[in-house]
């Protein structure tokens, strides 16, 4: 009876809720492999047949009383892991998650770029452990867009022609639908709704501090955020119909995060640099570093990037050993101006594990701590982290380092790490110090043939309250992700 499960369930602690979780977790992933195997089976040998179904499909709904989505989904995830069994043996390792095993289905099943998906398979297999499922799906979609470039460009051009909005009262509300758009305007609408997101959120929290004090629970606030969202479009539209026609909107920027081998990649491929002579040095193989997307996560093509390059500005973020934009030292604890905008614009959402909050409502805390670690304040010693997350980890004395990848791990008092099940955590190289070997990777990117002058665009040393000046070593970094 499912009543004696949940009783036997009521009677573990809270850590055998959580391990006991992961056992069923792994169990899943493993069951998994199985049937996909069974299917692929199922369909190679034609067992479909005996009972007179014309496809595996008929199959599937018949023994499993499936779904169309259920079964479309099964049978590409099959065909996946017939055609690649790495991802097969991480699935039933339980390295990899059913998840990340649909979305590599997902674009396997892509009839433009599918078949060379053999190609990168193993490095997506690794990330797809050692990421997170969202920042897995853009490392994904990276590879999809610069595989299929042209296909990319031609499904954001039907999206752009289908977009679409309509508004209906339904009753005694209404009923607000949209869609399409380019990836440039997604990202600005976003981030437009949730800085108005975070402006009810901050004014519920004022109400609740001025009737109950700044100790009061969240459960007081008067407004849940179903609510919240629904007001904030409110006063968007509210804010619009109050501004005069005619007059100058302020002023928002939308950060196109983008690698410099990406970019130059796509100046190549539409002939604004010459390949062959120019600066170009191809394109990076590791798709982690290879960023082309909004600040706020959302995958922007090439044809958007030389669009924006050539109508917008184009900033530079380097670390030498001046410690532009990020080494600020130890003269002061908050982070603050282009370290602080850097850090949120490199990471779209808290960083610790399993929080979705998104940056617009984060912090930048350290990672050695200030007081307690004497950390400084810099992009390498820095994390994005919601307030609620922030303050359990002090609560909790969390510890937190950030490993090969530059994933940040967060440790529990005992030194055990906080890990999704199956991931393995990949430590870096023995002997080497976690900032030192971040800064080294970094510093032997690119050397530069001639000193950054101070009047470059985007160069902070002639900014008021810019550090002073250090010695030019010569070498810049030439990503705007600084950990890695």
């Amino acid at each position: 009876m499912f009543a004696d499960v949940v009783e036997q369930l009521m009677g573990l602690d809270d850590a055998q809720v959580t391990e006991r979780f992961r056992e069923l977790e792994l169990r899943r992933r493993r069951d998994e492999a199985e049937l996909l195997a069974l299917i692929a089976v199922a369909d190679a040998r034609g067992v479909y047949m005996a009972d007179g179904h014309l496809t595996v499909k008929g199959w599937l709904r018949a023994n499993g009383n499936w779904s169309p989505a259920e079964v479309n989904s099964a049978r590409r995830k099959a065909r996946l892991l017939n055609e690649h069994p790495t991802v097969g043996d991480a699935l039933l390792d339980g390295h990899l998650g059913v998840a990340q095993v649909a979305e590599l289905a997902r674009v396997r099943a892509n009839p433009r770029c599918g078949d060379e998906l053999g190609e990168v398979i193993d490095q997506l297999v690794d990330y797809g452990e050692q990421l997170g499922y969202p920042a897995f799906c853009k490392v994904v979609k990276r590879w999809e867009n610069l595989t299929d470039a042209d296909g990319a460009h031609r499904d954001a051009e039907v999206t752009n022609e289908r977009r679409t909005a309509s508004l209906h009262p339904v009753d005694e509300g209404i009923e607000l639908r949209a869609s399409g758009g380019s990836a440039i305007a997604a990202g600005l609408m976003t981030k437009i709704f949730d800085q108005f997101v975070e402006g009810e959120f901050r004014a519920d929290v004022a109400a609740r501090d001025e009737q109950y004090g700044r100790s009061a629970p969240a459960s007081l606030l008067p407004r849940n955020d179903a609510q919240r969202r629904f007001d904030a479009l409110q006063k968007i539209f509210e804010t619009a119909a109050a501004t005069p026609a005619g007059s100058t909107l302020p002023g928002l920027v939308l950060n196109v995060v983008v690698s410099q081998e990406r970019f130059e990649h796509e100046l190549a491929m539409y002939g604004i640099i010459d390949a062959m002579n120019g600066p170009y040095s191809g394109i990076n193989e590791d798709l982690l570093r290879q960023y082309c997307e909004t600040e706020n996560g959302i995958a922007v093509i090439g044809h958007d990037i030389i669009r924006a390059a050539l109508t917008g500005h184009v900033r530079r973020v380097v670390i030498d050993g001046r410690g532009l934009v990020v080494d600020v030292g130890r003269k002061q604890r908050l982070f603050t101006g282009a370290a602080r905008e850097a850090l949120k614009v490199m990471i779209d959402g808290c960083e610790h594990i399993g929080c979705d909050i998104r940056p617009t409502s984060c912090q930048i805390d350290h990672i050695a701590e200030w007081v307690r670690d004497g950390g400084t304040t810099d992009l390498v010693n820095g994390a994005v982290k919601c307030g609620g997350q922030n303050r359990s980890k002090h609560r909790l004395g969390i510890t937190e380092a950030r490993d090969a990848n530059g994933t940040l791990v967060q440790y529990r008092s005992d030194g055990s790490p906080i890990l999704p099940v199956g991931r393995r955590l990949r430590q870096h190289e023995h002997g080497t110090d976690s900032r030192r070997r971040h800064r080294i990777e970094y510093m032997s990117t690119e050397q530069r043939s001639s000193p950054l002058r101070a009047d470059d665009e985007g160069c902070t040393a002639c900014q008021p309250g810019a550090p002073p000046e250090q010695p030019d070593n010569g070498w810049s970094i030439r990503h705007l992700r600084l950990v890695a």
